[in-house]
C-alpha cells in the first residue's frame, strides 16, 4: 500500500513515468478476471432459476398427489349413507364403506344392561382386604345363581394383592387395571365403604369371583362363585333384544356392529311396538367428485410443467427447467400412464378412454359426456363397479380359503397361481385319560398347574376349590377360561382351545396361534394333577404354510403366506385355511395406486427432485468455491502487476537520475564553452 502511495505521488509530481499505476493495475485485473466472473454469473442465474423451477415443480407434483390419494382409497368408491327415521330409541354410530345397500326394520324388544354386586363394608378406603390372588371369569349366572356357566368368547383375569395393594383402595385399582371390561368403584361413606363392581353389559358376562389366599387372609371375602357368595347381585345381566327384518337377534352389547354388515348403532331404550327404518344407500357422489377433481387437477400440473419447461424464458420461472430432463420425464410417466392399459384389470373398463376421459389436442384431459357408451356420467351410474376397480388397488382369488389380505409396493400387477405344499397346524398337547370320574368334586385336592403357551410362560393356575364338575365339557370350558385369564399370556396374545374327547376320555388342548412357534408344555403341575391325565412335559409343536407363488417358493409364517423377496410377487401376502392346495389369484394395483406410486418417487424426501434439488445445491457449492478461487487468482495477479509497475517506476525514476547527472556534467566541461 506504501509504495502504491508512492508511486501516485511521483505520478502527481511530474516525477517516474506519469502514469497512474494503481487505475492501470485495477484495470487489467477486472480484465483478467472478466471472463470467469460473467461465466461464473451466468451459471449461478441458471441454477437459482432451476432451483427455483424444482421449488415450482415439487409443488405442482404434490398438489397433483394429493388429488391422486382418493383415488388410490377403496373408501372413496364404497362411501355409503344412511337414513334413520328415529333417533330418540336408537342412533346410527358409524357407518363403513362395507355396508350394505338395503332398507332395514328394526324394534327394540330390550335393551342390555350390566350385572352389578356389591361387598359386605368396611371401615375405611384404606382398611386391608388380604393378600393372594382373585380369579375373575365373565358367563352365564342362572337366575337363582346356584349355576355359572363360563363364556369361553370372553377374557377375564386373575387379580394379584399383595402388601404393596392390600387396601380396599388397592383392589379397586387392581381390577380397573386388569382391562377386562369390570368397573370397580367404592361407594358409601366414613364407616362402610363397600366395593361396587359393575361388569360389561350382556347376559353371558357376569361375573364369577374365585379367591386364592395368599400369606394374609381376608381375599375369601370377595368370593362370589357356585360354592360360595359374599356379594350381593344387585342387578343382573341382560341381553339387548332385537327384531331385525322380523328376525330376533341377541347382543350382549347396546352398541352393536355386526347386525347390518358395515352398520355401528346403538340402542338407548326398548320400545317393542314401534319399528325404526335404517335406510342405506350408495353415495356415488363422493367417487365422480375426487375423479372430476383429478382431472383439474392433472390440467393443472400439466400447464404449470409445460411453462417450467418452455423453450421462452420469462418471470415466475417460466423455461427455468427446459433444458433439465427431469420435469419432462415426471410429464412424459403421468402422460404414458394415462393413456395405457392398467395391468392386472380383466375388464374393458380398462383405461381412462374406456370410462369417457380423453385427451385433447392440447394435452389436457376433458369428459366426454356426449352421451356414448364410453359416456363418463353413463359409466358411473351403470357400472360403478367397474370404474371402482380402475382406480382402486384390488386383489381376488378364486378359492376363498386362501385370502390376498396385503401387498407391497414392489408386488407386480398380475395373476399368480399358488400351490400349497404343507398347510399350517397348531401346536397342541393331548393329556392322558382322566383317572377319576364324575361328577368331579375338587374339594381338597391340589389341582394347580403352570404351563408355556407359545413359548409364554404362565403363573400358577389353580381349579376353584370345593367345585363340583359333572362332565369333561365342563371341566374343559373351566380350564380354558383360567388359562385365557393369564396376565402374561393375555399380554402376548397367546391362548388355548381345551376340549375333553369322550372316545378317548382325556383333555385335549390346542394353541389359538399357527405356525412353528405354536406351542403348549406344562412346566409344573400340582400333586392330583395326574388324576385330570396331566403332567409335566410338552406337546406337538405346529407348522409353518408353505407353498409356491408362480412355481417359486414363498415364505410361511403361521398360516400366512408371502412371496419371495425379489419376485414379481414380493409384498403379496395371504392367509391359508386348513385343507386348501390351490388357487388363481388376481391384482391390480389400480390407476390412482399406480399414480401415487409413480409421483411418490419423484417428491417423498428421498426422491428425484429431492436428489436433483441436492445437486443443484451442490452446484452452488462449486459456484462459491469457483468464486473464492478467482478472487486468490485475481488478486495473486494484482500483486503481480503491482510489481512490475513498481519495478518499471524505479527504473525510470533511475534513468531521470541519470540524465540530471549527465546534463549537469555537460554543462561544466571546458570544451563545451561558447567559442568567442
Amino acid at each position: 500500500m506504501v509504495d502504491n502511495i508512492g508511486s501516485n505521488i511521483i505520478s502527481s509530481l511530474g516525477g517516474g513515468s506519469g502514469l497512474n499505476s494503481q487505475s492501470i493495475v485495477d484495470q487489467l485485473v477486472e480484465l483478467e478476471r472478466l471472463p470467469t466472473e460473467q461465466r461464473l454469473d451466468r451459471r449461478e442465474t441458471r441454477v437459482e432459476a432451476q432451483i427455483s423451477g424444482f421449488g415450482m415443480l415439487r409443488s405442482a407434483v404434490g398438489e397433483f398427489e394429493s388429488a391422486l390419494e382418493p383415488l388410490a382409497n377403496a373408501d372413496t368408491f364404497d362411501a355409503k349413507r344412511a337414513s334413520i327415521s328415529d333417533t330418540t330409541l336408537m342412533a346410527v354410530n358409524s357407518l363403513n364403506p362395507e355396508a350394505v345397500p338395503g332398507n332395514y326394520r328394526i324394534k327394540i324388544e330390550q335393551v342390555a344392561q350390566s350385572q352389578s354386586l356389591s361387598s359386605g363394608a368396611y371401615a375405611s378406603k384404606d382398611s386391608a382386604v388380604g393378600e393372594g390372588s382373585l380369579t375373575i371369569r365373565l358367563g352365564d349366572w342362572s337366575a337363582d345363581l346356584a349355576t355359572f356357566t363360563a363364556d369361553t368368547n370372553a377374557t377375564g383375569a386373575t387379580i394379584e394383592i399383595d402388601s404393596s395393594n392390600n387396601s380396599l383402595t388397592g383392589l379397586r385399582d387392581a381390577i380397573n387395571d386388569s382391562d377386562i371390561g369390570v368397573q370397580a368403584s367404592i361407594v358409601g361413606e366414613e364407616g362402610s365403604y363397600q366395593l361396587l363392581l359393575t361388569g360389561p353389559t350382556g347376559a353371558s358376562r357376569e361375573m364369577e369371583i374365585t379367591a386364592n389366599e395368599g400369606a394374609t387372609a381376608g381375599l375369601s371375602n370377595f368370593n362370589f362363585n357356585e360354592t360360595t357368595q359374599n356379594f350381593t347381585q344387585q342387578q343382573e345381566g341382560l341381553d339387548a333384544i332385537l327384531r331385525v327384518n322380523g328376525l330376533q337377534v341377541t347382543r350382549n352389547s347396546n352398541v352393536i356392529n355386526d347386525v347390518i354388515q358395515g352398520v355401528e348403532f346403538e340402542v338407548f331404550n326398548s320400545n317393542a311396538s314401534e319399528e325404526i327404518s335404517i335406510n342405506v344407500t350408495e353415495d356415488k357422489s363422493l367417487a365422480e367428485e375426487s375423479i372430476r377433481n383429478f382431472v383439474d387437477a392433472y390440467n393443472t400440473f400439466y400447464k404449470e410443467v409445460q411453462r417450467l419447461t418452455s423453450n421462452d424464458e420469462g418471470e415466475d420461472g417460466k423455461g427455468s427447467l427446459n433444458d433439465d430432463p427431469l420435469a419432462g420425464n415426471v410429464l412424459r410417466s403421468v402422460r404414458s400412464m394415462l393413456g395405457n392399459v392398467v395391468p392386472g384389470i380383466e375388464s374393458d373398463f380398462s383405461s381412462l378412454a374406456t370410462i369417457g376421459i380423453r385427451t385433447k389436442i392440447d394435452g389436457t384431459l376433458e369428459f366426454a359426456d356426449d352421451g356414448e357408451v364410453t359416456d363418463f356420467s353413463n359409466a358411473i351410474s351403470n357400472r360403478f363397479e367397474e370404474v371402482r376397480n380402475l382406480f382402486v388397488p384390488n386383489t381376488s382369488s378364486d378359492n376363498a380359503s386362501i385370502d390376498v389380505t396385503n401387498f407391497g409396493s414392489r408386488t407386480q400387477p398380475g395373476s399368480y397361481d399358488v400351490a400349497i405344499t404343507q398347510e399350517a397346524t397348531k401346536g397342541y398337547l393331548n393329556a392322558d385319560p382322566l383317572a377319576v370320574t364324575f361328577p368331579l368334586d375338587t374339594t381338597g385336592k391340589d389341582y394347580s398347574f403352570a404351563l408355556k403357551v407359545d413359548g409364554d410362560q404362565s403363573a400358577t393356575i389353580t381349579l376353584p376349590e370345593g367345585k363340583t364338575y359333572n362332565s369333561g365339557a365342563e371341566l374343559a370350558e373351566d380350564l380354558e377360561t383360567l388359562i385365557n385369564a393369564d396376565s402374561t399370556l393375555k399380554e402376548n396374545f397367546s391362548g388355548v382351545n381345551v376340549s375333553y374327547n369322550t372316545t378317548s376320555g382325556a383333555l385335549e388342548f390346542q394353541s389359538k396361534a399357527y405356525g412353528a412357534q405354536s406351542s403348549i408344555e406344562f412346566t409344573s403341575t400340582g400333586a392330583d394333577m395326574a388324576e385330570l391325565g396331566i403332567n409335566v412335559g410338552a406337546g406337538t409343536a405346529g407348522q409353518n404354510v408353505a407353498g409356491t407363488i408362480n412355481g417359486e417358493a414363498g415364505f410361511g409364517f403361521g398360516n400366512v403366506l408371502r412371496g419371495a423377496i425379489g419376485s414379481p410377487a414380493e409384498g403379496l401376502s395371504m392367509t391359508v385355511a386348513p385343507g386348501a392346495t390351490s388357487a388363481t389369484l388376481n391384482f391390480s394395483r389400480g390407476l390412482g395406486g399406480t399414480l401415487a406410486g409413480m409421483v411418490d418417487s419423484y417428491v417423498r424426501n428421498s426422491g428425484l427432485i429431492s436428489e436433483r434439488e441436492s445437486n443443484l445445491q451442490e452446484d452452488m457449492g462449486e459456484i462459491e468455491e469457483d468464486r473464492r478461487d478467482l478472487d486468490r487468482r485475481s488478486e495473486a495477479f494484482r500483486a503481480r502487476q503491482e510489481a512490475q509497475f513498481r519495478a518499471m517506476e524505479q527504473i525510470v525514476r533511475s534513468l531521470n537520475s541519470t540524465g540530471d547527472f549527465l546534463e549537469g556534467i555537460n554543462d561544466r566541461l571546458p570544451f563545451t564553452a561558447p567559442p568567442r
